[in-house]
């Protein structure tokens, strides 16, 4: 237990380090188990209770919806990110008011009650789900880009991690081997990490975004050549794994557009 307590307190304490960055705080909510039948459905009624709980009032900054494509677990992942621990508290209930105010001025009473039913049905998606929160910094939470299409259906890969020591050192070794360069270079779309902040995970999630699986597969299996920097990152970011480690794939499904209000579907004109 004391070993457990104090690699979580040097974990926060290298992301502490970033305090003169801004932090993002980023909700990831696991949908699992859902029978293939059900996906078309999920999505249908997520992008209708989505859309309904949208506001002015919502402190939200963004959210991000993935269906799981490889690896084991749940069906679905949601993540929504925040400006602070604050405005990720108050969100969830505001998302409701807005969802219950549009119902209830709902004049029509067969279509209130099928609103109702609707709801009832895309909450009960959510029985049996995980979550947790993670952080993210400015300097390597996020990098893409300019100019990146994220209006399409791209693979999202993930990696999760345990750490030996430092988490930042960790995370900036991951960045500085893997994700840099392969954006720079047009490889991947885009790529980030993030530090475990509350709930049950892993201390180090890394992520990188390609345009399609196939692309995906083409970075994998192409040869390339690493610079020096790119090669001792890499032996700092392995020496400080710590225990096996997990790997994901997911499609993107769709994501918040809060210019035009709306749960945005992956594609054009959808």
């Amino acid at each position: 237990m004391k070993k457990i307590l104090l690699l979580l307190f040097i974990g926060l304490l290298s992301l502490s380090s970033y305090s003169q960055d801004e932090i993002t705080y980023e909700s990831a909510l696991y949908i699992n188990d859902l029978a293939i039948a059900e996906i078309p459905r999920f999505v249908k009624l997520h992008k209708k209770f989505t859309d309904m709980s949208l506001g002015e009032n919502r402190t939200m900054t963004g959210e991000w919806v993935f269906r799981h494509w490889y690896g084991s677990g749940h069906t679905f992942v949601i993540y929504t990110q925040y400006a602070s621990m604050d405005d990720f508290h108050k969100d969830a209930d505001l998302a409701n008011q807005n969802i219950k105010a549009k119902i209830d001025a709902t004049e029509d009473a067969s279509k209130k009650e099928t609103l109702m039913q609707e709801w009832a049905e895309y909450r009960s998606f959510a029985n049996g789900h995980s979550d947790e929160v993670r952080a993210a910094n400015s300097k390597t939470g996020f990098y893409q880009l300019e100019n990146t299409d994220f209006d399409i259906p791209f693979a999202y890969v993930v990696g999760k991690y345990n750490s030996s020591g430092s988490w930042g050192k960790m995370g900036n070794a991951f960045f500085d081997w893997r994700i840099k360069d392969s954006v720079d270079s047009g490889t991947s779309m885009s790529g980030g990490v993030s530090y475990h902040y509350m709930g049950s995970s892993s201390d180090v999630e890394v992520w990188q975004c390609y345009t399609n699986l196939v692309e995906f597969a083409k970075s994998v299996t192409a040869k390339t050549t690493e610079s020096e920097e790119a090669i001792e990152a890499k032996k700092t970011f392995w020496s400080l794994v710590d225990g096996a480690h997990e790997d994901q794939i997911y499609v993107h499904i769709g994501h918040v557009n809060l210019e035009k209000g709306i749960f945005d579907l992956a594609g054009k004109d959808r």
